[in-house]
This record gives C-alpha cells, sequence and structure tokens, in this order.
C-alpha cells in the first residue's frame, strides 16, 4: 500500500480534494515549529499530527511513535512518552505531581518542586476529550480512557476506563484478548 493511499485512510475529517495538501503543509509545519521551539526535546516517528493550540513544555522530553494524532488544544507539563496507533483527543492534559507539599513547617510555595514525571501510553491508545492525566502514569497497551477521566494510577492494558479517579469499567474486548499487535491500514 503506498503511503498516499495510507494517508487517504486514517481517521479524519472529510475535506475538498483541493484541501488537503493545504492542511498536510499547515500540519507539517506546525509540527516543525514544535520541533524548533524544544530544541531536541521532541522526538516523533511517521504519520504525527498536532491540532491546533497545542501547548508542549516538557522538562526533559517528548517521544512520539508511528500513527499518532493529538487533538487541539492539548497541554503537556511533563515528559511524555507516546507509542504507536494513539488519538489524543482535544483539550487533553498530561501534567505532572511536581510539587512537594508534605513539610509541615513551610507553605507549598516554599516545600520546593519534586523531580520530573514520566506518562506512559503504551500504543493503541484512545485518550477522550478534556482528559487530565497527573504523575508518573502508564497506560497500558489497547487502553481506552473516556472523556473527562482523571487519570492518577495506571491503567491496564485492554480496557476501557473513566470516571474521577480513572478506573477500569470494563474490558476493550470482552471475549478475547489479541494475540499480537493489531493489523493497521499499512498491513491491509
Amino acid at each position: 500500500m503506498t503511503e498516499q493511499s495510507q494517508i487517504d485512510k486514517r481517521p479524519d475529517k472529510v475535506i475538498s480534494s483541493w484541501l488537503k495538501p493545504l492542511r498536510t503543509c499547515l500540519r507539517a509545519s506546525r509540527l516543525a515549529w514544535h520541533k524548533f521551539k524544544l530544541r531536541g526535546r521532541l522526538t516523533y516517528g511517521q504519520n504525527v499530527f498536532l491540532g491546533k493550540r497545542c501547548y508542549l513544555s516538557p522538562p526533559e522530553f517528548i517521544r512520539i511513535g508511528n500513527n499518532v494524532a493529538i487533538g487541539m488544544a492539548t497541554f503537556v507539563e511533563t515528559n511524555l512518552e507516546i507509542g504507536d496507533d494513539v488519538l489524543i483527543s482535544s483539550h487533553v492534559s498530561f501534567v505532572g505531581n511536581d510539587h512537594r507539599f508534605d513539610d509541615p513547617n513551610q507553605s507549598v510555595f516554599w516545600n520546593g518542586r519534586l523531580p520530573p514525571s514520566v506518562v506512559v501510553l503504551e500504543g493503541d491508545n484512545l485518550i477522550g476529550h478534556k482528559t487530565t492525566v497527573v504523575g508518573n502514569v502508564r497506560i497500558g497497551r489497547g487502553c481506552i480512557v473516556g472523556a473527562g477521566a482523571v487519570v492518577t494510577k495506571d491503567l491496564p492494558p485492554y480496557t476501557i476506563c473513566c470516571g474521577v479517579p480513572a478506573r477500569p469499567i470494563r474490558d476493550r474486548f470482552p471475549t478475547s484478548k489479541p494475540s499480537s499487535k493489531p493489523t493497521t491500514a499499512a498491513q491491509s
């Protein structure tokens, strides 16, 4: 399958054919701008898209795999590692648990900061609209996180999770888990 036919089959808004090259150019320039601005802290694979008004400010790194779409106004202020085949909706926040507050002799203002946290999305994930992911969290392969969830702990693979705090409500595939990595459009 050619690269162009792969792009034509990706899940996206349907637009006129004459607008596709313009959209592709805008997306590429947005990604290039973030790569320039982050000066080596951003690495990414193929077929990666960032929505408008994304705010990326990791303390050390953002690593993005292949086939990843990040919705508009996504906010990242922690180290972030995203596996392959991931969809992140709009207005999602990835924030660190970076402020100390455990010293009773000091106010929160003077308590200092914790080491930077890392959020890991293992791959084949969908993160719903306005989800907040806080601190050192691993979201398992194939896990779906519902809109508005607040993720504060690791989420198991191949589950559907939602709520505040987010917790599994059911298995993603009730009958069986996939035996290997799911097929992508490029492989079919």
